[in-house]
């Protein structure tokens, strides 16, 4: 025989619901070689969109003397957040280019 259960939202209260998140791998390349990158990394970590998180950060030499940065950021899986993220990058005159590697989705 089964058994229903049922929960009543006020049953709810006072509990947050951790919504699954996701990890966005993205290779940023500045614009040229004069970039100073660790300013750079500085002023995207001072304004990030709300509820996006920089866990990470790798520089590689690239191509003359062009450094790219791979940077790995938290957000929730939701709708809109990778394109908030694209957006706000977009709004740095330092950074030339910049593409997604990997998405993958965690649990909280």
């Amino acid at each position: 025989m089964l058994n229903h259960t049922c929960v009543h939202p006020a049953d709810l209260r006072g509990r947050e619901i951790e919504m699954a998140k996701v990890i966005v791998l993205i290779k940023i390349m500045p614009v040229d070689e004069s970039v100073d990158v660790d300013n750079l990394l500085s002023k995207i970590k001072i304004g990030l969109p709300e509820n996006i998180e920089l866990l990470s950060v790798r520089t590689e030499p690239f191509v003359f003397g062009l450094k790219v940065i791979n940077a790995l950021f938290r957000m929730p899986d939701e709708e809109g957040y990778p394109n908030k993220l694209e957006e706000y990058l977009r709004g740095f005159p330092e950074v030339g280019e910049f593409e997604v590697s990997s998405i993958s989705r965690v649990s909280s």
